[in-house]
């Protein structure tokens, strides 16, 4: 999530105004079109995305307007655009395994795009955000009462927000070099995966912690149907037969075949899923190295707990956000940025042409100065004025391009 006003032509920091020159302003444009177009690429805003079912990954936004109490909603990009036009929505940005809500119970009018829709999409999973805020502060961003804007930082797993200074860290920033971050709140309830050791994580972890660390190499074995012992198990477990025939040592040949099925749980539960003491075992906020999801464990064991505590899709390599966005990036027409579009265009003009759009291009710009000096420096300018400004500049163009009626 970003922080500033888009579409403007001054940034405010507190009462003053810093100017930005037309550079900057155009590289700031720029970077929001890039942004756009990587979160936004992949959606279609003329469909309604329900009829592709739970879409593994899109971005999503909730109406204020049309919130009611019937639960947490969000809508696809086409409904936010067609069914709920001009209404306060919140974004999202993306998430994961969401089907489209727009019209369904939770709403009082039908979804203009598609009819026919199910009365709840029972697999949509909701959190904070669908009511407009975020955090453990669950303040809203941009938050009103506060004159600082913080860096917030999405997890990978709850998929909430986060001001970097409430995610319990040991340093005031997170670490520069990290591809996916997990809340120390996700670690709690997912403790395994503190298990993989400092590889995994970009922070970088004291000499005692390192020594503990296990080796992040895929165990070759497999813990089907293995189960990890526990004082219940050992006390309904069926004892062995004993046998009085001692070895040569005196050793009873029943504690030898007891302390081999022992030997053989411990073998074959995965070292992943042992619990472990250690300042490295403490939960805490993880910041993930690149790639670290292909080094999980793959094997029955880990498998099945992935299933259990429905976090399946860490084994899905489409999953992660910045897949998600580099597809639509690469995926992308190819035109460019609105100002690269703007400069082919006019390269492609000859002199003549040039030289009359320029001028045409310099007289709007010093209209619209003037219509604006109208507003001051405190009163909102609403699209119906921008569009007021065209529709007044193009009546006076129509009136100058009229022929005179006859020549003297």
């Amino acid at each position: 999530m970003t922080s500033g006003e888009p579409g403007t032509s001054q940034f405010t920091e507190g009462e003053e105004e810093v100017p930005i020159s037309l550079n900057e302003y155009i590289e700031a444009e720029t970077q929001l079109e890039e942004d756009a177009r990587a979160v936004l690429g992949s959606s279609d805003a003329q469909n309604c995305s329900y009829a592709k079912g739970y879409v593994k990954r899109q971005a999503l936004y909730t109406c204020v307007t049309c919130s009611t109490e019937k639960g947490e909603a969000g809508i696809c990009l086409a409904c936010s655009l067609n069914c709920h036009d001009g209404h306060d929505l919140y974004e999202l940005y993306t998430k994961r395994n969401f089907r489209c809500d727009c019209g369904n119970s939770k709403f009082e009018t039908k979804c203009k795009l598609l009819a026919g829709k199910e009365v709840v999409n029972t697999d949509n999973k909701y959190n904070q955000n669908f009511t407009g805020v975020y955090c453990v502060c669950h303040r809203p961003y941009p938050d009103p009462e506060s004159e600082d804007d913080r860096e917030m930082i999405q997890c990978c797993v709850c998929e909430d927000w986060f001001h970097d200074n409430h995610l319990e860290l040991d340093s005031d920033q997170a670490p520069a070099d990290y591809e996916e971050m997990i809340c120390v709140t996700c670690v709690r309830q997912h403790a395994f995966l503190l298990n993989y050791g400092s590889s995994f994580v970009a922070e970088k972890l004291s000499p005692t912690d390192e020594k503990l660390e296990v080796s992040v190499t895929k165990p070759e074995h497999d813990c089907k149907n293995v189960k990890q012992e526990t004082s219940d198990d050992a006390a309904t477990d069926t004892k062995p037969e004993v046998n009085s025939i001692s070895d040569d040592t005196g050793t009873s040949l029943h504690d030898v075949n007891s302390q081999s099925i022992k030997q053989e749980r411990e073998v074959k539960l995965c070292p992943y899923l042992k619990t472990h003491k250690g300042s490295m075992y403490t939960p805490r906020t993880l910041f993930m190295v690149a790639e670290w999801r292909t080094k999980l464990c793959t094997c029955s064991q880990c498998v099945q707990l992935y299933r259990e505590k429905d976090i399946e899709f860490l084994l899905d390599p489409e999953d992660p956000n910045h897949v998600y966005e580099e597809a639509n990036v690469e995926n992308a027409d190819g035109d460019g940025t609105s100002y690269e579009q703007g400069m082919s265009a006019l390269s492609s003009l000859d002199r003549v042409q040039q030289v009359e759009l320029i001028a045409g291009y310099n007289d709007m710009k010093e209209n619209l100065v003037e219509y604006l000096r109208k507003f001051g420096s405190n009163k909102v300018i609403r699209a119906q004025d921008i569009q007021e400004f065209f529709t007044d500049l193009k009546n006076k163009r129509r009136k100058l391009s009229v022929p005179p009626s006859s020549c003297s």
